[in-house]
């Protein structure tokens, strides 16, 4: 009879615990080209776990840390690694560029300063690149306010685009009136597909698709924001495949980093200090609650899932 051959059984996981936190610190962990994001989390969860926190714990903390890597691929358009100034740049994002409140704004901030330690402590950085990430206000009371735009200021906006080049003009507009008077998110604008504007004689709203942390809703446009794409869609070239509703002069997709220049170029240009995209945003927020005194109607337009994430336009 032939011998049946007995498989090896797998080292349990303490074990391959106690190898990682055993490496040299001055060695690097095993990483390549394609997998580099992914095997850092994997060895991430793996330095969570020698920890001993619950798994709920260890659930949060990965979860924003693939936030904060879907942010970086995003930005960086690469599976490069992560540089110091990335954590940095994400704390500005954070707090500039989402409506998330001062506590998940700082929980986050706690993940990515972990994740800092985690990369110093296994060799995978010199230092910690998080040391310097300083946590936001408490959002108690002393919380500042979102910076808005005053009525003279939006004014002055809208006229700064009208030294935009003639080809560009109308896409300009058309993009900087749906944050300011429809309160999109800057990556919602760049999300747009053409079928997601209807404007007719009688009827303009926009679909808005939904993500993890906001709500798929139909926007309602304002005779401003309407009057915009209005001018916009029959200047729009037509590509072949290309579904996108703003598009650059070589006939592709808008990102998201070229619409925050775009308005950065004209918010200088109107001599605004303190003033980018999620502005606008904040100013369309701020005057919805103060036109309809319905904080629940106000939050479904701008895709927030709690109302009382509006209270910090009521200050």
């Amino acid at each position: 009879m032939r011998a049946h051959s007995i498989p090896r059984a797998r080292p349990p996981k303490h074990r391959v615990a106690r190898r990682i936190a055993a490496q040299a610190p001055g060695r690097r962990l095993p990483r390549t080209a394609e997998s580099n994001k992914r095997s850092l989390l994997q060895h991430f969860e793996t330095y969570l776990q020698q920890h001993a926190l619950s798994p709920a714990t260890i659930r949060n903390y990965l979860a924003d840390l693939r936030a904060f890597a879907r942010w970086h691929g995003a930005r960086k358009n690469s599976v490069a690694g992560f540089a110091p100034t990335d954590f940095g740049a994400y704390r500005e994002h954070l707090c500039k560029e989402t409506d998330h409140s001062p506590a998940t704004v700082n929980r986050r901030l706690q993940s990515l300063r972990l994740f800092g330690r985690f990369l110093h402590e296994t060799g995978q950085s010199a230092e910690n690149p998080t040391r310097d990430i300083a946590l936001v206000r408490n959002g108690n009371g002393d919380s500042a306010a979102p910076r808005t735009l005053a009525p003279g200021e939006s004014v002055r906006l809208l006229e700064a685009l009208r030294g935009a080049r003639p080809s560009l003009a109308a896409r300009d507009r058309a993009i900087v009136e749906l944050m300011l008077h429809a309160g999109l998110r800057v990556h919602e604008v760049a999300a747009l597909n053409v079928r997601d504007v209807l404007v007719t004689g009688r009827d303009a709203r926009v679909e808005v698709c939904g993500t993890r942390e906001s709500k798929a809703r139909l926007v309602p446009l304002m005779a401003e924001a309407a009057r915009a794409l209005r001018d916009y869609l029959p200047t729009r070239a037509a590509i072949p495949r290309v579904e996108r509703l703003f598009l650059s002069q070589r006939g592709q997709p808008l990102s998201v980093r070229s619409i925050q220049r775009l308005v950065d170029n004209y918010a200088r240009a109107a001599q605004l200090a303190d003033v980018c995209a999620q502005s606008l945003r904040h100013t369309c927020a701020k005057n919805w609650l103060a036109e309809t005194r319905d904080a629940d109607l106000v939050a479904q337009w701008l895709g927030q899932r709690d109302p009382r994430t509006l209270e910090k336009y009521l200050r």
